[in-house]
């Protein structure tokens, strides 16, 4: 078991409007590159750049990081992971082989972004998934929430200051989701929530 700090600060573009929320990066012998969604067989990067209406030309190093950044921006996407702190098991990049030991302070990104009126949750199902950790968190500010079950997308919303901030589970872009749904279908639902 290895202790780990998040590598990165969240990415919040000026006038961001959805937060798309992880769990926690991979291993790092799996990293293209040094951000978010690091792994090249994961989705993420090609389902924004589709989203976005370009394609992907950086494999990896610090360009690809500004590449990514600027579709973020262009989309007005906002990008956190909800483990600050975690405790790896069996050096393996597997969710449930995570334990959240202190999470993303996803109030302070809502507090700096007030833009941000979306969070999109990109794991659910498992013992450790980001809406797992993120009802835990919520639950340590003392607001209960459960999110309901059913076909993806599943939406709920919380209040934040006076602030509706809608929540929307949609399927995870690892490549462990891809016999659930295929790419098209996964840009589809993304790009249905992130252009509003």
């Amino acid at each position: 078991m290895q202790k780990e700090l998040h590598p990165w600060n969240w990415f919040a573009p000026e006038n961001s409007r959805v937060l798309i929320v992880g769990t926690f990066p991979p291993t790092k012998r799996n990293w293209s590159f040094d951000f978010f969604y690091p792994n090249k067989n994961n989705f993420f990067w090609k389902v924004m750049a589709r989203i976005a209406g370009t394609e992907l030309q950086i494999p990896g190093g610090e360009s690809a990081v500004e590449e990514r950044k600027d579709i973020l921006r262009k989309l007005h996407v906002a990008v956190t992971d909800m483990g600050q702190h975690i405790t790896r098991s069996n050096n393996s990049s597997l969710d449930e082989n995570l334990r959240v030991d202190a999470y993303m302070d996803i109030f302070q990104i809502l507090d700096e972004n007030p833009g941000i009126r979306k969070l999109i949750f990109t794991s659910s199902s498992g013992k450790e998934s980001a809406v797992r950790w993120f009802n835990l968190f919520l639950a340590e500010k003392g607001i209960p929430h459960r999110f309901p079950t059913g076909k993806r997308p599943i939406k709920s919303s919380f209040q934040y200051h006076n602030r509706t901030i809608e929540l929307v589970v949609l399927y995870s872009t690892s490549p462990r989701a891809a016999n659930r749904i295929s790419f098209d279908n996964l840009v589809e639902l993304y790009k249905n929530e992130i252009l509003l």
